[in-house]
C-alpha cells in the first residue's frame, strides 16, 4: 500500500466538473516563489464547494510521485489548513 502523502498550498486553476470530479492545481508558497507549476489533482466536486484560490488547503493523496505528466492524476481529499 502506498504511503499517504500531504501537500499544503493554494488552489489554482479549477477545472470543469466531469463525472462528479474536478481537476485542480495546488501550489505551495515556495513553489510559487521559485516559478514551479502547480501540482494537479482530482477531487470530488463536493469537496471543492466554496473553495477558491484565497483558501489555504491541505491535500492528502496516495501517489508516491508529484509528476504532472500524462496519466492518471492522484485522487485527493481536501481540508482547510
Amino acid at each position: 500500500m502506498a504511503e499517504i502523502l500531504a501537500e499544503a498550498g493554494r488552489i489554482t486553476g479549477l477545472g470543469p466538473e466531469i463525472d462528479g470530479k474536478i481537476i485542480f492545481g495546488l501550489q505551495s508558497a515556495y513553489a510559487k516563489r521559485v516559478g514551479q507549476k502547480p501540482m494537479r489533482f482530482v477531487a470530488p466536486a463536493n469537496q471543492l464547494t466554496d473553495l477558491d484560490d484565497d483558501d489555504l488547503v491541505v491535500v492528502r493523496f496516495s501517489r508516491t510521485d508529484h509528476s504532472t505528466t500524462a496519466g492518471p492524476l492522484p485522487v485527493a481529499s481536501l481540508s482547510l489548513a
